[in-house]
């Protein structure tokens, strides 16, 4: 029996200092998983708060971790996830807004277009949805269209991790991966993960060319990849000396908090600019527009190299990271970046440029009319001069971010995406348009150019979006007042209709471009129709004697 009393003594003791352990437990995942958020290190976030919601705590605390188990899977593109997460945020009726959008803009790149236009639909500011609302509209006429192009999955470089951003360098390609391949164990931050989304840091690699595809790949230079943290990717000047390179700035000093660990800011991008002389990379110079206070990446040379295109959410642009260009000074300096303008640039990300022959630009988009994620558009002209961004459409664009769509020449190239059906993560893919077909040329830039202008009377930002139904394609241009102008290039022999979306109603008009070229000018003007509503009045009875009054009330018995 004294042994029994023992055994049970011993046993409630244990269990007694496993409570304590448990209640000890639960405020130390949570206060690591927002240490996690803090650090932007969303994937071991995500996994904390998952943890942490089986927990008593974490129930007290649902909606608030669902929150940030949803912008967790968001930001590091788990798709599938954030979007049952903001689902179940939504069904406990404390989402905002935000979150709705969210929602459908992880329903848009999993594909699910009639649910994502749903969500849509509820949003509040209709003028901001408008050019996704467009994008789900065209997608299932988009992606019925025949599959004349193949992208062929370049196996020979792609792993389960992230390959992407592909530059030619002479005869060889130039890419960045976060796969360790075995030559570049001994570079600095390539044993170590990236919180983000619990990868390795990103660095250059290059591949040959050969008959069967890219491969044999190598590190490409253990000089510009020795960064503690992402490197690429890269540029290069038409004669192959100068490298103009994308990497994490390594050496700034970020805040942290003593009590709860380093607690880490925003690393900005930076860019650094390298020169080979005799077969060795140089010492880099930084780009003279580097800041702590936002990044400046991605970079694109025209082919005269005197013009340089980079994405930056420096101040001044038009929300999220925009396109800007800085143009060569006589004294072979750089000027101040220039903003590209609206035509290219949006309320959300525009990034990844890539120039091709004959003044044409290729850049991602989240913010014009698309499948879903990132959209590749092309467009024509130079610095803030542009042609109507075209969306390349399937195969090279789909639900997924598809990006750095890089031309080899006037038929093939290669395209980055995480769509569905590749090895994992960002895959390369290369593609050949058949010469057979030209009339599938994805560029139907050169037949813009009939000029519209439209003006519109606005009081506050509006969304004008320009519809060519010919093509089942269309643009959401925001007017500020108090310029209310738009102006575009048209296509002939096509049918348009321009929609002014105002806080309260929608406005359209109709036109066509028929028997019309560039010397005949279409101008437009639209302003709301000012709608007065009419007071309910009563109808007057009239008196026996030829007297108006209202009716009497009956008394009640």
């Amino acid at each position: 029996m004294r042994k029994t009393l023992i055994n049970y003594f011993t046993t409630g003791v244990l269990f007694y200092i496993s409570l304590q352990a448990v209640a000890q437990e639960q405020p130390s995942i949570s206060k690591t998983a927002d240490i996690r958020f803090r650090r932007e290190e969303y994937a071991q976030a995500a996994g904390l708060y998952e943890r942490l919601l089986r927990t008593r705590e974490g129930r007290k605390h649902a909606a608030a971790i669902k929150e940030r188990l949803a912008t967790s899977y968001r930001l590091y593109n788990q798709y599938d996830k954030a979007a049952y997460w903001y689902a179940q945020l939504l069904q406990d009726n404390t989402a905002t807004p935000e979150d709705r959008l969210h929602y459908a803009d992880m329903l848009k790149s999993l594909g699910r277009y009639d649910e994502a236009k749903q969500q849509y639909s509820q949003f509040p500011d209709q003028q901001r949805v408008a050019a996704r609302i467009a994008g789900c509209d065209s997608a299932a006429k988009w992606m019925g269209l025949p599959g004349a192009v193949r992208l062929k999955n370049e196996t020979g470089v792609n792993t389960g991790k992230n390959d992407w951003g592909t530059t030619w360098h002479g005869n060889h390609v130039i890419f960045v991966s976060d796969s360790v391949r075995r030559d570049v164990w001994y570079i600095k931050g390539t044993r170590r993960r990236y919180g983000r989304n619990n990868a390795g840091y990103g660095k250059l690699y290059e591949a040959e060319d050969g008959q069967s595809g890219i491969g044999y790949v190598k590190d490409f230079s253990s000089f510009i990849n020795n960064y503690p943290y992402h490197v690429g990717p890269v540029c290069f000047t038409p004669g192959g000396d100068t490298a103009y390179v994308t990497v994490t700035d390594p050496a700034r000093r970020v805040p942290y908090d003593k009590k709860e660990r380093p607690v880490y800011g925003t690393r900005q991008l930076k860019l650094l600019m390298f020169v080979r002389q005799q077969n060795k990379w140089q010492p880099p110079v930084a780009f003279p527009y580097n800041s702590n206070d936002y990044s400046i990446g991605h970079a694109a040379l025209n082919e005269a190299g005197n013009i340089l295109y980079v994405a930056s959410d420096m101040p001044g642009g038009s929300g999220g990271t925009d396109i800007w260009y800085c143009e060569k000074q006589g004294d072979n300096t750089w000027g101040k970046p220039q903003n590209c303008g609206p035509q290219l640039n949006t309320a959300d990300d525009d990034a990844f440029p890539v120039t091709g022959a004959d003044n044409m630009l290729y850049y991602a988009s989240k913010g014009k009319a698309g499948l879903g994620g990132y959209d590749v558009f092309a467009v024509s002209g130079n610095k803030a001069a542009w042609t109507i961004p075209v969306n390349l459409l399937p195969p090279f664009n789909s639900s997924a971010d598809d990006f750095y769509y890089v031309p080899q020449t006037s038929r093939d190239g290669f395209i980055s995406s995480n769509r569905t059906g590749g090895k994992g993560g960002d895959d390369i893919y290369s593609f050949n348009l058949p010469p057979a077909l030209p009339e599938l040329k994805p560029l139907p830039v050169p037949l813009l150019r009939i000029p519209l202008t439209v003006d519109i009377c606005a009081r506050a930002a509006t969304c004008v979006y320009l519809y060519n139904k010919t093509r089942d394609m269309g643009w959401c241009y925001m007017i500020m007042p108090p310029s209310g102008k738009i102006e575009a290039k048209l296509e002939p022999d096509a049918e348009y209709v321009i929609r002014v979306h105002y806080p309260d109603h929608v406005e359209s008009v109709a036109f066509d471009t028929k028997n019309m070229n560039e010397t005949t000018p279409i101008t437009k003007s639209i302003c709301p129709t000012q709608v007065i509503k009419e007071t309910p009045r009563y109808r007057p009875v009239k008196h026996k004697k030829g007297h108006s009054h209202p009716p009497k009330k009956k008394r009640k018995k």
